[in-house]
């Protein structure tokens, strides 16, 4: 992450391109916009802190406003039971976490733009929040008890994905719904438990002048990771169906208290994300789903790098390269034993060697045991 540069492909009104969801799958994409009211800790202060506890400069605290940032998420249409795409932005704060998070809208108080169905699909599979009578968190018990009662309203969200920002606020990260997540935590904070997320690091490094800092900061590596909410990692499905709802991020606030922390502010969302799940992953022999398959590339075009989405029915030898028109390799993605589900490999413009390849029509190939597919990838400048 430190160090990468983002372009964002395509900045649009906080809506997808092309919400006729019956038509065929294609690339889409969505701008996060301030998120004014926040979702479940309505006037939660910003946190003034990077992930190693740097307090940032008086001044950018003064002056910092998410209004200043650019963000957007790219995805395919429809997908198998995995939603997944790439996050991307720009003036984030530097250094920092984020929770991605896909929240339902109960009709109760979005009305006629409001989807209960799919809000309730993200409670079962992440957490509730009561938001009347008594706002709090609450539990699939709680909710089965008082869901026909028209004086209690459930929000329905799903953690399920996290990243940390560069030295210069950038983003340019894969996310997938395959995992239902809690909180987050630096590595030093808490002992990992056993079906919590891998430890992601990175290297928290500032200087004197550079706009949120009054001082070089740095360099140190930060671990963070994610604590499991429902079943273990890489293990969430959601059910088929259309999905109406809102994607957010928030900021992570580590359980700390003083002054700057924070308390998980929502900050960046997009009310009116839709897209569509096609079936569970892993559906066995006998259905309609081969058991191999490209779940989406994305963003494709691409800047900067694209996600290769990818779904195993088994246990298999994958192997992923990229290859020029004329069928000569140009890079190696992924050549590797992978466990049944959904899984990511990313491509970042480069070749076997290192070198940037020049702007053009690539062809994506992944082969197993048993399957070849591929798919045409497009790299601009």
């Amino acid at each position: 992450m430190p160090g990468a540069r983002v372009t964002l492909l395509l900045i649009v009104a906080c809506a997808t391109i092309g919400s006729a969801l019956a038509q065929p799958c294609h690339p889409d994409s969505a701008e996060l916009v301030p998120a004014i009211d926040v979702t479940t800790w309505p006037d939660a202060p910003f946190r003034w802190r990077d992930i190693a506890g740097n307090l940032y400069a008086v001044a950018y605290q003064d002056t910092y406003l998410y209004d200043d940032a650019l963000a957007a998420i790219t995805f395919e249409s429809c997908q198998d039971s995995v939603f997944a795409g790439v996050v991307s932005g720009t003036n984030l704060k530097p250094n920092f976490a984020y929770q991605v998070k896909l929240v339902g809208k109960p009709e109760g108080v979005w009305g006629p733009d409001g989807d209960d169905v799919t809000n309730e699909r993200l409670g079962y599979a992440g957490r509730w929040w009561r938001m009347t009578p008594n706002p709090g968190n609450s539990s699939d018990s709680d909710y089965e008890a008082h869901r026909d009662d028209p004086d209690y309203i459930y929000e329905g969200y799903l953690l399920f994905d996290f990243f940390v920002t560069d030295s210069l606020g950038l983003a340019d990260a894969g996310f997938a719904t395959e995992s239902s997540y809690h909180v987050l935590w630096w590595e030093h904070q808490r002992a990992r438990g056993p079906c919590d997320s891998p430890v992601e690091w990175s290297t928290v490094v500032g200087y004197a002048t550079d706009p949120a800092y009054d001082e070089d900061i740095g360099p140190v590596d930060i671990g963070v990771y994610a604590e499991i909410e429902r079943l273990c990692e890489g293990e969430t499905t959601l059910p088929a169906g259309t999905y109406d709802c809102r994607f957010i991020l928030t900021e992570e606030s580590f359980h700390q208290s003083g002054e700057g922390d924070g308390n998980w502010a929502s900050v960046l969302k997009c009310d009116t994300l839709t897209f569509e799940l096609n079936g569970p992953a892993g559906i066995g022999p006998g259905s309609d789903y081969p058991p191999v398959r490209l779940t989406g590339v994305c963003p494709n075009p691409f800047r900067v790098k694209t996600v290769v989405g990818f779904f195993v029915e088994t246990a298999s030898e994958v192997e992923i390269g990229i290859y020029d028109v004329g069928g000569r390799s140009v890079a190696r993605l992924l050549d590797a034993v992978v466990c049944p589900g959904h899984h990511l490999a990313t491509w970042d413009g480069m070749d076997s060697s290192g070198r940037r390849v020049g702007r053009g029509v690539f062809f994506l190939r992944l082969e197993t045991g048993s399957s070849v597919l591929t798919r045409k990838v497009i790299l601009l400048y």
